[in-house]
């Protein structure tokens, strides 16, 4: 616990952000369950401040967690069931934004001990707080470890608060703990496979002769070498035959370049090479039901949409009783592109419990075993909010409430709450 507060007290510091002594009170602190994760439920939701849950498990057990997904409150003032108005009359360096930086900061460095070295974290911001967000994160995280933002649209409109611009995107932001972090690329891949061999269908896309630096003959002689085709057929061989055609890596200029692979490698792969009528060869790329792509920095699918997302929770519970959801298909992209199918994922502003109903979506889609652990606080829900109709009295309640739907859907789903 001291090596926790002095984390949070040394980046604090350096952003001119002081913390009072007992932001981790250890009599609250010791409230809270020691989790064992070599067995824990598909979902473990604890209800209570996070602070005191995060800081529990970074004090008990580190480098545990692989995906961390956060949908922090964006401060914009609005009348939420949650605390949203975090502004200060601080005069530093930051404004007004201080008290925001000061309620996430600690939050996040305890996070960032929870997870593994090869752990990502993705924050859902909107454009108030992005800049300040950024800020804490290449404090905590370190600015090597910035993976990349993404700009997601999430209304067709837009919001009309705005006096000027109808803002229609907010940002997933992403951050590895360590360089050991990778994201697994995209599945959603487009391409259009137009050829087809006993092997699959493939495209054709890759010149096989080396282009670029150390492409030159001189650089690797033993890759210059003339390789044989069908000009009828496209198939290429490495030994002559009647028909065939010689083919060598020259570019268009004259200039002798190198194959990419040696000739032994090519006889062995001469099936995945293919010329054109010209005697152009290319590697031939293969069509793969897992086939993944680098992940673009602009997601603009209509299922990431608000609206989306406020149907599904209608649909669910019979009327919008959470204010801010977020679409299962958007998160399932998220844990789909961060984490493996045996990942323990980490969300500590669980709100509805998208995330644990995404992923359980997810492990029935691919047999993945992957497990949630979910925090969110017992603010009382105002006796007007819709949500009290439904037996919800706390904020938790919704994320519990949503537990037993997702139980009802998958039987094989189980969860615990603290």
């Amino acid at each position: 616990m001291i090596k926790l507060s002095n984390e949070i007290n040394n980046v604090g510091g350096k952003l001119g952000l002081s913390f009072s002594e007992d932001l981790l009170d250890s009599s609250l602190i010791g409230l809270y369950p020691k989790l064992d994760f070599d067995n824990i439920s598909s979902s473990t939701l604890i209800a209570g401040d996070n602070i005191y849950s995060l800081a529990k498990l970074a004090s008990s057990i580190n480098d545990v967690v692989d995906v961390c997904y956060i949908d922090p409150p964006y401060n914009t003032g609005n009348k939420f069931l949650y605390h949203d108005n975090r502004k200060s009359n601080s005069s530093n360096f930051f404004g007004t934004h201080s008290a925001w930086m000061m309620f996430m900061l600690p939050r996040l460095v305890a996070a960032r001990e929870i997870m593994k070295p090869t752990g990502v974290i993705a924050i859902s911001i909107d454009d108030y707080e992005f800049a300040y967000l950024k800020i804490l994160m290449d404090n905590i995280f370190g600015e090597n470890n910035f993976i990349g933002n993404i700009v997601v649209c999430r209304s067709k409109n837009g919001k009309g608060s705005n006096k000027n611009i109808a803002s229609t995107h907010e940002y997933l932001m992403l951050y590895g703990k360590s360089s050991l972090a990778k994201l697994n690329g995209c599945l959603d891949d487009t391409s259009i496979y137009d050829k087809k061999d006993e092997h699959g269908e493939y495209k054709v896309d890759g010149l096989f002769r080396k282009k670029g630096e150390a492409s030159l003959r001189t650089d690797r002689p033993n890759m210059f070498y003339p390789l044989f085709f069908n000009p009828s057929t496209g198939e290429v061989f490495v030994e002559p035959g009647m028909g065939l055609q010689p083919a060598f890596p020259i570019d268009s200029k004259g200039i002798e370049r190198r194959w990419l692979w040696g000739k032994e490698t090519a006889r062995e792969r001469s099936w995945q090479l293919y010329a054109s009528k010209k005697g152009v060869v290319y590697v031939k790329n293969y069509s793969s039901t897992d086939k993944r792509r680098k992940v673009r920095s602009f997601w603009d699918n209509t299922a990431f949409y608000t609206e989306r997302a406020t149907n599904e929770i209608t649909k669910l519970f019979g009327d919008k009783i959470f204010d801010t959801p977020k679409p299962l298909s958007y998160i399932m992209a998220i844990l789909d592109v961060i984490g493996q199918s045996d990942a323990v994922i980490l969300d500590f502003f669980a709100g509805s419990a998208t995330t644990a109903h995404a992923s359980a979506i997810l492990n029935s889609n691919d047999n993945g075993t992957r497990k949630t652990i979910l925090m969110e606080n017992n603010s009382q829900i105002p006796e007007t909010h819709i949500a009290r109709k439904y037996g919800c009295n706390v904020i938790s309640d919704i994320s519990c409430a949503r537990l037993q739907k997702i139980k009802l859907e998958f039987p094989e789903f189980e969860y615990k709450v603290y």
